[in-house]
């Protein structure tokens, strides 16, 4: 009995344990499972990135591959357009030759400009066309010669603008223009000097086109200095005997050289310079009566009054008629002065006949009389541009203006 009830503990913990084992191994297996699903998620995971990077590196390597193709391809297609072009632009350069033997130089520069820069002659290229154009440049330049020694300017310049645009400012085109520009220049200015003051010869040089060629401003810079020199002797000169004619000259250069300091000194002078009376038989006679007698200092002539005169207007006893004399003041002065007399050596010591009338431009009468025993006048002529003086007298009778003087304006 006890026996049996030991085998039944036995049996007991034996169902118990193999229970438990059951368990266990149920546990395990579960276990296994979960591990097996695991790794056969991580194993499909693992599998569709290598898919995925397999499909990307294929993509690459076929894109890789199209590169390559195409690089390859399009060199092959460079190579033959280049093979091409050579071959055309071997042709250009054989018909710029053919016109170049023509002489048709200009045809022959735009072939060989035409060319690329990549033509494996290209070199040769660059220093065959300076070679034609100066071939070009030597028949407009000779031409250009030719009037330049027959002294023709215009047409002279007229063949070197007829110079393609793209070699006008070439060296040589630039020294032949400034040659004949000089030349033109030169010879224009002796002919003004002949015939016209230091001023006008300024004028027309300030006003000159150099067309900023550096040797042609370089000549008319020396003319100028040379013209304003010139011009500053003659006006220092022209200051003692017409200081109205000095101002306006002085006046009239300020305007052409006005930063010029010998000018402005000039100025200085002219300022501090009192205008001294200007002679009115000094002045250009713009009409004058044959008969009439004007002193030019040399022989002077005395009155009744024992005064003599070494300026003076003479109405001489030869004619009886009307003597007139007109001269061009151009407003230049404010006051006519002088004195109306008998010459001592008068055939009628008391005329009865004369009469003195002068005139504006207008015919406005300034000043009349008569008297002409002694008497002086003095009349304003600042307004007056041509003064008119007519002189009456009856037979053997004579008389004079002494001393005509003219104030001049400040």
């Amino acid at each position: 009995m006890e026996e049996n009830n030991e085998e039944k503990v036995l049996t007991k913990k034996e169902l118990k344990l193999k229970a438990e084992e059951m368990k266990l191994e149920a546990k395990q297996k579960k276990m296994e499972e979960k591990a097996a699903i695991k790794e056969e998620k991580e194993r499909r995971k693992n599998s569709f990135g290598r898919k995925v990077r397999n499909f990307f590196l294929t993509i690459i390597l076929v894109i890789i591959l199209l590169l390559v193709g195409f690089y390859f391809g399009k060199q092959f297609l460079i190579q033959k357009q280049d093979e091409l072009s050579n071959k055309k632009m071997d042709q250009v350069y054989q018909e710029s030759e053919q016109a170049i033997s023509e002489k048709d130089y200009k045809k022959a520069i735009g072939l060989l400009k035409s060319i690329d820069e990549n033509y494996p002659k290209y070199k040769e290229v660059n220093k065959k066309i300076k070679e034609v154009e100066q071939l070009y440049l030597n028949e407009y330049l000779s031409k250009a010669d030719e009037y330049l020694k027959e002294q023709k300017y215009d047409k002279a310049l007229n063949v070197l603008s007829k110079i393609d645009d793209d070699l006008q400012n070439s060296d040589l085109v630039i020294s032949k223009k400034a040659d004949i520009k000089i030349a033109e220049l030169k010879e224009k200015i002796k002919e003004m000097a002949t015939s016209q003051p230091a001023l006008s010869v300024l004028d027309y040089l300030s006003s000159y086109d150099t067309e900023n060629i550096e040797e042609v401003r370089d000549v008319v810079d020396e003319l100028k200095t040379q013209y304003k020199n010139e011009f500053v002797l003659e006006t220092r000169e022209l200051l003692k005997t017409n200081y109205t004619k000095a101002k306006a000259n002085i006046n009239s250069a300020i305007k052409i050289l006005s930063d010029d300091k010998d000018i402005k000194k000039l100025l200085e002078e002219l300022n501090q310079t009192e205008p001294t009376p200007v002679s009115l038989t000094t002045l250009k006679a713009e009409k004058i009566s044959d008969t009439l007698k004007l002193s030019d200092g040399s022989t002077p002539i005395k009155s009744t009054a024992g005064t003599e005169y070494k300026n003076y207007i003479l109405k001489s006893s030869e004619s009886n008629s009307e003597e007139t004399i007109e001269y061009k003041l151009d407003t230049n002065y404010s006051k006519l002065e002088g004195i109306i007399c008998i010459p001592e050596t008068a055939e009628i010591s008391t005329p009865s006949s004369v009469k003195i009338t002068i005139y504006d431009q207008n015919g406005k009468v300034l000043y009349t009389t008569e008297n002409i025993n002694n008497n002086s006048f003095s009349i304003d002529v600042s307004k007056v541009e041509t003064l008119k003086i007519v002189l009456k007298s009856g037979e053997n009778e004579s008389y004079f203006i002494g001393n005509p003087m003219l104030t001049q304006n400040k």
